[in-house]
């Protein structure tokens, strides 16, 4: 597993003047209408998550492809997994959710990684 990139001074001040520009554009496009920028903000924030993530189905199927390649156990603590409430999870979280990049957990060792980790 590799470790997220954090940005430097430099690079968190560019996100932030990105981020200030969408707001901008933002605004502008919807002008009085809450809805409208209300609906805008979702439709930025879902692209933006599956430029990350992936679609939901893409990750589903390959959730359950992995879950067949794991014989059906816990690539973690190898017990079997239950049939819902299981964690898809990126080894390395720069790169995308593919095969090779990817394992299924069971929710305890999911939230066992992901306090050892300080993020739970």
């Amino acid at each position: 597993m590799t470790t997220n990139r954090a940005l430097n001074e430099t690079e968190l001040e560019a996100a932030r003047a990105l981020v200030a520009d969408i707001r901008g554009r933002i605004d502008e496009a919807a002008g009085d209408d809450e809805q409208l920028r209300f609906a805008l903000n979702r439709k930025v924030y879902k692209e933006l998550s599956y430029d990350e993530r992936g679609k939901p189905n893409a990750r589903q199927s390959l959730k359950a492809r992995m879950v067949k390649a794991q014989g059906g156990n816990c690539a973690q603590c190898a017990k079997p997994l239950p049939p819902a409430d299981t964690v898809l999870d990126r080894l390395s979280a720069d790169k995308p959710y593919i095969d090779g990049n990817v394992r299924v957990l069971c929710r305890p060792c999911d939230l066992a990684i992901q306090r050892g980790r300080g993020f739970a």
